[in-house]
């Protein structure tokens, strides 16, 4: 898997430089990656345009420092919770459901993350083709490489029975996580509780009715 790191910072403060990509996530999330400009982004910040040109030499700089930051946050957040629920795994459908609700915490706890991945939907056709790519590596890749590695230790115990763990994750991810995401277009229409539940146990079910080991084995 590619590994990404952030554009070399310019000279200046560090917490001054992550204020300005925290403003610039709210900028860009509310008015778009192509349709933001510098100003908007240096008012929202609270510094001058010369400050902000200080930490990033342009516009499509700071979008992919913002994009792989906000990225890489909630591709944290959702190892913490494998990590969290994966871990210690005896009732496998009930603790996959348990998981499977868990997952979908960060469309809660990272709105602008998620408003900014509506954006990158709108304008994918406009954006820089790295921008996509660090997205997609460092954001949805990188969260089904880690699920990847829970299954195939789930695997060694007997619990499931994987040959390719990454397309088992791809399809516990189409199964249990893309509905929710998709039918709430990520997070702008919140589902009910009850609502999510029902996707959730649904989909848990169908991926171990695809993958619990068969009798005897």
């Amino acid at each position: 898997m590619t590994t990404f790191t952030a554009p070399a910072p310019r000279p200046g403060s560090a917490e001054e430089g992550r204020a300005i990509e925290r403003a610039a996530l709210r900028v860009f999330a509310r008015d778009g990656c192509t349709r933001a400009r510098l100003e908007t982004v240096a008012a929202e910040a609270g510094v001058s345009e010369s400050t902000l040109l200080k930490h990033f030499r342009d516009l499509d700089q700071l979008l992919l420092s913002v994009v792989l930051s906000s990225a890489a946050a909630v591709a944290t957040a959702l190892s913490t919770v494998a990590e969290r629920h994966l871990s210690q795994v005896t009732d496998l459908e009930a603790d996959l459901i348990a998981f499977g609700r868990a997952w979908q915490q960060p469309l809660l706890d990272f709105p602008e993350h998620f408003r900014l991945v509506r954006q990158i939907g709108a304008e994918i056709d406009r954006l820089p083709p790295q921008v996509i790519e660090v997205w997609r590596n460092v954001g949805p890749q990188q969260a089904q490489h880690v699920l990847a590695h829970h299954l195939c230790e789930l695997a060694d115990r007997g619990l499931l029975d994987v040959e390719d763990a990454g397309r088992a994750a791809g399809r516990f991810i189409l199964l249990v996580a893309s509905p929710v995401a998709h039918r709430s277009f990520h997070g702008a229409l919140p589902l009910t509780d009850e609502e999510i539940d029902e996707i959730v146990a649904g989909g848990v079910r169908d991926f171990v009715r695809l993958y619990r080991p068969a009798a005897g084995h």
